[in-house]
């Protein structure tokens, strides 16, 4: 499945019940709405950064993603394993 569009999502005038979905190819609607609401969510409180580098996690990661890229999932996982 490819990834969500970065730029798909906005969001609605009256956040956080509405939010505007837009410009996916797959997948269904409800899901998406949701994926979108969590995001939005994390991303408008502050809380979407990646736990190893501090550095923002991009909007094509899982909605519950809690690191910003592969390297940093690994990272930590080594640095647990010491």
């Amino acid at each position: 499945m490819p990834e969500p569009d970065p730029n798909g999502i906005e969001p609605g005038e009256n956040w956080p019940r509405g939010v505007l979905v837009y410009h996916w190819p797959c997948g269904n609607k409800r899901h998406r709405n949701a994926r979108a609401q969590r995001i939005l969510k994390n991303a408008l409180w502050g809380e979407w950064y990646c736990r190893e580098c501090g550095d923002p996690v991009p909007f094509t990661r899982r909605a519950d993603a809690i690191y910003c890229r592969e390297a940093c999932r690994k990272k930590a996982a080594r640095r647990r394993a010491e």
